[in-house]
């Protein structure tokens, strides 16, 4: 068979799930093409002519998260969704998948291929929780508001750039994240959903090709100090957070690891400080089992890796996805949430404004509610097991094939 998977390029890990799924594809004998942004292209150059480029929605401000600003220029959008269904129809793929991406169902329809998404539960329009709000959290029904509010605004927006092309209107952007079939990298005991038609948890699905940084173990070994890994991703703006953070786990007797997701400026500022050791991107596969503690920024693949790990969990989040992932944490028992929820408004200052609010002492009484609670490895434990009877990769590919 023949793919086309194309990813929203927003996160890395998004591209990362398309560079696994091409490598487990290819293997099996099927042919596959990945798109990407320009942006991206380094990424793809290894596939010769089957990495592509494609305009992307996110280029408009490179955000790494969907904002208005996507979904603006209906002709910007018509754009991508040509772009999109020109390559479809030269590559003639049997199927196209999506990978969060916001135009590609648009595209596979004009062109008359199937369409299946990539995409986590908790984007879904039949979802009943709030981005970032826990039942009961003050402000709930106000936030469930103005993200309806969003998702149909911007619903409108891309109908303009839908009709425009003969095809028939949307009430909600998320439905542009539902395929054929809607494959989820999540699963069920961290975002619940109703049983849906065609929705499938395949689980978590990590991609180790990337070009990690040379780090030796050794000392880190040596070190008596528990390791408490440090990884905001590729988050930017994150300085005044980082140098806190090793601040105050270093003053709780950890050993930290900076992953500073490419922000070699974060390394120049912690490397003189003791029991700091940090880099540019961290192999995390080669020091999870090592460590004892994961502070980050929420990203889902972080947090699901260091679950399969038995690690309890810290988010400091710098966007609404991010922080509702804190909520599903705490939900199982397994992580904290650093600051208290707070209302999204498109701007991640509000997170980083509430966490200068606090006081290390309110910081610290976090942390250790969460480590020192004895529940907390009894529910490790199970989030463990839980995600171990997931085989992402493997599960997708095999339904990827299926008539």
């Amino acid at each position: 068979m023949k793919f086309l998977l194309v990813p929203e390029n927003n996160a890395l890990s998004h591209l990362g799930k398309s560079l696994a799924l091409e490598a487990s594809l290819t293997a099996k004998g099927h042919q596959v093409v990945v798109a990407v942004s320009q942006g991206n292209a380094i990424h793809v150059q290894h596939l010769g002519s089957r990495g592509r480029i494609l305009p992307d929605l996110q280029e408009v401000d490179h955000s790494a998260y969907p904002t208005m600003a996507w979904f603006r220029n209906p002709q910007r959008i018509q754009a991508c969704i040509r772009a999109e269904r020109d390559l479809i129809l030269e590559l003639q793929p049997d199927r196209v998948l999506g990978i969060f991406r916001f135009t590609l169902k648009a595209s596979a329809q004009l062109a008359g291929v199937p369409f299946d998404s990539l995409t986590c539960g908790c984007m879904l329009p039949e979802t009943p929780e709030v981005l970032g709000f826990a039942e009961g959290d003050p402000g709930l029904e106000h936030q469930r508001d103005l993200f309806e509010l969003y998702y149909r605004l911007e619903g409108a927006r891309m109908s303009q750039a839908l009709v425009g092309l003969g095809l028939a209107p949307i009430a909600d952007i998320r439905t542009m994240l539902k395929g054929d079939r809607t494959f989820l990298w999540d699963v069920p005991t961290f975002s619940p959903l109703p049983n849906l038609p065609g929705v499938i948890h395949v689980g978590p699905i990590p991609w180790l090709g990337w070009s990690y940084d040379d780090l030796d173990l050794a000392p880190i070994l040596a070190n008596p100090r528990p390791l408490a890994i440090l990884t905001f991703g590729t988050c930017v703006g994150t300085e005044e957070v980082t140098l806190r953070m090793v601040r105050i786990l270093g003053a709780l007797g950890y050993q930290i690891l900076l992953a500073a997701g490419g922000q070699r400026d974060l390394i120049a500022h912690v490397t003189q400080q003791p029991n700091v050791v940090a880099c540019g991107f961290a192999p995390l596969h080669k020091l999870l089992p090592h460590a004892a503690l994961v502070a980050c920024h929420g990203g889902q693949l972080t947090v699901f890796e260091a679950l399969a790990h038995g690690l309890p969990v810290l988010v400091m989040p710098f966007q609404a996805e991010q922080a509702h992932n804190g909520v599903c944490l705490e939900r199982i028992g397994c992580g904290k949430r650093l600051i208290p929820t707070q209302p999204y408004l498109g701007n991640a200052r509000v997170y980083v404004d509430a966490f200068n609010a606090m006081e290390d002492q309110e910081l610290t009484a976090k942390i250790c509610s969460l480590t020192n609670n004895p529940q907390t490895p009894h529910n490790l434990a199970a989030a463990q097991s839980s995600l171990a009877q997931y085989h992402g990769l493997d599960t997708l590919a095999a339904r990827l094939v299926e008539a």
